[in-house]
């Protein structure tokens, strides 16, 4: 059962995050257009309805947290409708949001659920959204890259908007997680943030919903992904020593990867690489390796072919990819 006093977020040392707004702080007739200036400024193609005039709360502070980041937001009930702007794939998020306080109600792709304290849900930017404050909420909002979350549990996909109850101990076990990490956000180096974000994605498959869908995916997928990460970096992996290894025909492990995830299995080696790659070129810890060392350090073979391949993909050159997560560190 979840320590109530951790939930409660009043009571949480958020000195870990920096003020980004705080309604306390502005006169009680600009409190409605300065939150609505602030919040669709912050989260481009939101639209807000609903809030009552002189609201008594309202503020969001924010961290970065490597390639995402990383909100506390407290709302007096409010709609909020969300519409994509059709950015880049590689600038799409999946934002995990944790109620810290009150209740909220999230509709997204014809699913709805309802969070109170505790409680997780997912909410992918890709498509439209739309979230109810049925009261005072306090929320904290964890803004994942998509490709990051989505080649690692594809199967997220299928879960935007279902609940991850605060009783389950996965829940539970990653709702601590994120509260300890208020305390220390700021004060992490660009290298842990991006160690933070990796760890938290592998925590998501602990929750309730993404640990019945890997149970309910077949064992020969599950082996066969295991198998591709552990040698991912080796150039001459190729799907038929993932089948081999899984002591199966190629044609059939093909047609049980496609239907899991999607993907045939070197459609699945090369977006791990390729995703795999994105990561290092945005991390601190390969900031002296050039873009080749990057590409033959994740299984590539031919710098080039990895160029090609990487701008179809994330729409931007390597270099520019690099260039433009140091300008987002700066």
């Amino acid at each position: 059962m979840i320590d109530q006093r951790v939930m409660e977020m009043d009571q949480v040392n958020l000195e870990g995050l920096s003020s980004v707004l705080d309604l306390a702080e502005v006169d009680r007739e600009r409190r409605v257009d300065t939150w609505m200036g602030a919040a669709t400024t912050i989260f481009p193609g939101l639209a807000l309805k609903g809030l009552a005039p002189n609201p008594s709360i309202g503020s969001i502070q924010h961290s970065r947290m490597g390639p995402g980041s990383l909100f506390a937001i407290a709302s007096a009930p409010i709609e909020v409708s969300y519409v994509p702007r059709g950015v880049a794939e590689a600038s799409q998020f999946l934002t995990l949001m944790l109620q810290a306080e009150g209740t909220t109600i999230a509709h997204q792709r014809q699913r709805n659920c309802e969070l109170n304290r505790g409680d997780i849900c997912f909410i992918d930017e890709r498509h439209p959204f739309r979230l109810v404050g049925v009261d005072c909420s306090q929320l904290l909002l964890l803004r994942m890259p998509r490709t990051l979350v989505m080649s690692r549990f594809p199967e997220m996909e299928h879960l935007v908007a279902t609940l991850m109850p605060g009783r389950d101990p996965g829940t539970s076990l990653l709702a601590h997680t994120l509260l300890q990490l208020l305390h220390v956000a700021n004060d992490l180096r660009e290298a842990q943030q991006h160690a933070a974000m990796n760890a938290i994605v592998h925590l998501l498959g602990a929750t309730s919903g993404l640990a019945v869908e890997l149970e309910n995916m077949p064992w020969r997928v599950q082996k066969a992904l295991d198998y591709i990460e552990l040698n991912l970096p080796i150039p001459g992996l190729t799907a038929e020593q993932v089948a081999q290894a899984q002591h199966i025909s190629r044609r059939r492990l093909d047609q049980l990867m496609r239907d899991a995830l999607g993907l045939s299995i070197t459609g699945h080696i090369w977006s791990r690489r390729l995703q795999r790659a994105a990561d290092d070129l945005r991390d601190q810890r390969w900031a002296g390796a050039s873009i080749s060392q990057v590409a033959f350090a994740n299984g590539f073979e031919d710098p080039a072919h990895f160029a090609r391949a990487f701008k179809r993909r994330f729409e931007a050159t390597p270099g520019q990819w690099r260039a433009m997560a140091r300008t987002l560190t700066h």
